[in-house]
């Protein structure tokens, strides 16, 4: 009796080593579409957004792995867990927790031309915009004749400005500014109101998504209370960090908080 009490006692614990819910050494596989410089596998630190979830995890001894995948696999994939604009993906799937981390903007661009003229010229007739897939519900333009031209490539759309088949190309404004420094004949202009979250979003059936969101949350804060945060930023801005952005990632915390209360 007591041997046989001692085997189901060991493949108790064996069960429970196995488990996910109680392995300590657990991978949180978090999946984004190359942005860069935000995101991208190009670049030695993975991107901006990259850098701070590794700070993040660091902070609170999460092992996190980022994996480059397209929009459209992203969006079309249920189960997985993303990163970047909630608004994306809400609608295809259910997150148990989402948290912002950082804030983007959107910047319009056009080519060997000034983007308040092309606004102008354009109010009587079609303006074309070229727009990454997912991101028309963004935007806010006066302009009553827009036509918005979706591409799950960031690089088709700029091919397409230059080649004059788009008027403009709606960008996140750090790889809009990417693309001004490597093109001087593209200028751009930052849309006023346009803030909206980078957000790591955790799937309705991750196991411990509760208790990771907590680590991640209050890693969050310590780099930004270590003043880590903001070295990221302007590693990638230089100074010139944009003037809202604390105030605007505080505003999609408590929407967001808000908005997976329920789910508690």
């Amino acid at each position: 009796m007591k041997i046989k009490n001692i085997s189901l006692t060991l493949i108790l614990l064996f069960c429970i080593l196995l488990n996910p819910l109680y392995s300590q050494d657990d991978i949180v596989v978090l999946q984004v579409n190359e942005s860069f410089p935000v995101w991208s596998k190009s670049l030695p630190s993975g991107g901006m957004g990259s850098e701070i979830i590794q700070a993040i995890s660091k902070e609170e001894n999460i092992k996190t792995q980022i994996q480059f995948v397209p929009l459209k696999r992203l969006i079309a994939d249920t189960t997985n867990n993303d990163i970047g604009n909630p608004l994306f993906y809400m609608p295809n799937q259910e997150f148990l927790q989402i948290i912002p981390i950082a804030v983007s903007y959107n910047i319009l661009l056009s080519y060997r031309n000034d983007v308040n003229n092309i606004l102008e010229n354009k109010r009587k007739e079609q303006l074309r915009v070229g727009i990454l897939k997912g991101t028309k519900s963004n935007i806010n333009l006066s302009n009553k004749f827009v036509h918005f031209e979706e591409s799950a490539y960031n690089d088709s759309l700029l091919k397409k400005l230059i080649a004059n088949r788009l008027d403009l190309v709606l960008k996140l404004d750090l790889a809009g500014r990417t693309i001004m420094h490597n093109n001087h004949n593209i200028n751009a202009k930052l849309l006023d109101n346009s803030a909206s979250p980078i957000a790591i979003l955790l799937d309705i059936n991750y196991p411990n998504a509760k208790e990771i969101a907590l680590k991640y949350k209050n890693g969050l804060n310590k780099i930004i209370e270590n003043g880590i945060y903001k070295k990221i930023l302007q590693k990638y801005y230089k100074t010139d960090i944009p003037g809202q952005w604390f105030n605007d990632l505080k505003k999609f915390t408590y929407i967001y908080t808000i908005d997976t209360e329920d789910n508690y």
